[in-house]
């Protein structure tokens, strides 16, 4: 039985806090991805852009690709980051979460 393949997931730092949800899907497109969802992070209290989002790419083949091509580039005036997402339960970053304990 074939394994299926993760999820293009894309994390996109470094964005305008006026950048929408379709703003980034069409830039991504323009740059001749074909995107899933597009989804720009807003805080839950202020509503307020965190500067970071996310995108599903339709095509897992085209995730390094996308990485290589559109990492360092410009949109709208800012040098975004992008990179394969990771999925929230990799907390290996040298603080990990201390749940439970406070």
């Amino acid at each position: 039985m074939p394994r299926e393949e993760a999820v293009s997931k894309l994390f996109v730092g470094n964005l305008p806090f006026k950048v929408t949800d379709a703003d980034l899907q069409n830039w991504f497109e323009s740059n001749g991805y074909s995107v899933e969802s597009a989804q720009s992070i807003t805080d839950r209290k202020t509503g307020r852009s965190r500067g970071i989002g996310f995108v599903m790419l339709k095509r897992n083949d085209q995730l390094k690709d996308a990485v290589d091509n559109l990492n360092g580039q410009s949109f709208t005036g800012r040098t975004v980051n992008v990179e394969e997402a990771k999925s929230p339960a990799s907390n290996e970053g040298p603080h990990p979460q201390k749940r439970g304990r406070w």
